[in-house]
């Protein structure tokens, strides 16, 4: 009883932390494109960089790579949420942000058939817009400010199958359901003056569109005996996933209107006259194709190296506000894995179950300001806290292993050159993942 109010409460924390701040990021770049692009990844996998195309876990599973289904043993529930604490500077200032929401919730459920399969359902995010940018024009009489504001983003809802179509080959396929909207807002203020007056132009867009997730999966398996230790079976394993991307139709409008700047800046809203409004809005974002490959060299539930690239063809699109192409999104990451101990059946030498995480990424950005390339290093830890339970499957009892894992990740983003804005992040992401025996064969006698 003790350990289901211990998940409870964790659980609890995650809804907390979505109530407490709904925006999920507070960067001046998520102003480019569809915003600040998202982890696809849970928490444990942030831990390793967000590499998880190639691995394999009876327990968890990638939203990536919908052939990692496949390998399951129990049903998966995985839920997870983020807070960022930053920094933003330039070249004379430094601002405090802090940002957090719900990021993902999952399902996978295996059957128990002649091939192993199963299907997977959830929710991410996949891109998030947060925003307010102010630039002071203080040489002109009477004194303005340009405001810059947005906030949305792109979420998606999938369903997904996998199968082993062969022996230590896997295959599946994700259908998405992608669907968000962004709101955005240009504005001129006169705090000092009602002689001028202020204004505002506005763009609201609801945007939907569907898209497809293959992956790959091929493990080889090497046993090595050593004179000192027992025999080990290494698995090799290959990860491959695609993306087929889409266009994402919008519709929305376009408000503009005329204000009294000082009353707004006592905020106080005093609306003048209607410039503009425009009902019915189209438009079509792009949600580029993007490629991820990966290779895990693990030793059974003890430790686990991969290494993976994923990229987005973003340089195909253009930005609508500066008629500049984007820039390929790729992302470099590697990670390493380690329990101590892999024996859930005994009590004591908890930290010894501990799976203890650590990675990296570098990732060049699909943003384009100034026709510069921003780029993106990250560096994480994390911790997978076991509770186990036992279940009966037939006659015997298995250990059921539960995660509670906590990751923490620094990264830094852009610079202060050209004047640009340098970001500096710590991110930290608390997962539930949840394991239990469904759809299980019984024996009568």
């Amino acid at each position: 009883m003790q350990k289901n109010n211990f998940i409870w409460a964790i659980a609890l924390m995650l809804v907390s932390v979505s109530a407490i701040a709904q925006t999920g990021t507070s960067s001046p770049y998520s102003i480019g494109g569809l915003g600040e692009l998202k982890p696809q990844s849970f928490s444990q996998h942030q831990a390793l960089g967000g590499a998880s195309v190639s691995l394999q876990d009876n327990n968890s599973f990638s939203l990536i790579n919908p052939a990692s289904y496949t390998n399951l043993d129990f049903t998966v529930f995985d839920a997870g949420a983020r807070m960022t604490l930053g920094q933003l500077s330039t070249e004379s200032l430094e601002a405090n942000t802090r940002s957090g929401n719900f990021n993902y919730f999952a399902m996978a459920f295996p059957f128990e058939t002649k091939r192993k399969m199963a299907l997977s359902f959830g929710t991410n995010q996949y891109s998030d817009v947060g925003y307010e940018i102010i630039n002071r024009v203080n040489t002109d009489t009477p004194s303005y400010y340009n405001l810059f504001s947005g906030s949305g983003g792109i979420n998606r809802v999938y369903l997904g199958y996998g199968i082993e179509v062969a022996k230590n080959l896997n295959f599946g396929v994700n259908f998405n359901y992608n669907f968000g909207s962004i709101q955005s807002a240009k504005a001129k203020i006169y705090p000092n003056s009602d002689n001028r007056f202020s204004h505002t132009d506005e763009d609201y867009m609801s945007y939907r569109g569907m898209d497809i997730d293959l992956g790959m999966q091929y493990s080889v398996y090497q046993n090595i005996q050593s004179k000192t230790e027992d025999a080990h079976r290494i698995k090799h394993t290959l990860g491959a996933a695609f993306n087929t991307g889409t266009s994402l139709r919008g519709t929305g409008y376009r408000y503009s209107e005329t204000f009294f700047g000082r009353a707004y800046e006592a905020n106080r809203t005093l609306p003048i006259d209607t410039i503009l409004f425009d009902d019915n809005v189209k438009d079509t974002a792009t949600k580029p194709v993007g490629i991820s490959i990966g290779y895990t060299v693990s030793n059974g539930d003890k430790w686990a190296l991969s290494l993976e690239m994923q990229q987005n063809k973003w340089s195909g699109v253009t930005d609508r506000e500066s008629g500049d192409n984007f820039f390929d999104n790729t992302r470099y990451s590697v990670g390493f894995s380690i329990r101590p101990s892999t024996d859930y059946s005994t009590t004591g030498n908890y930290f010894k179950k501990v799976a203890y995480r650590i990675g990296g990424r570098y990732e060049n950005l699909y943003y384009n300001f100034n026709n510069t390339q921003l780029n993106e290093l990250g560096i994480s830890f994390g911790l997978g806290l076991p509770v186990v339970k036992s279940v009966r499957l037939e006659e015997e009892k298995v250990a059921v292993v539960n995660m509670i894992n906590i990751t923490a990740e620094y990264m830094t983003r852009g610079t202060t050159q050209n004047g640009l804005i340098q970001e500096d992040y710590i991110n930290i992401t608390l997962g539930l993942n949840l394991n239990d025996k469904w759809f299980t064969k019984r024996k009568y006698r």
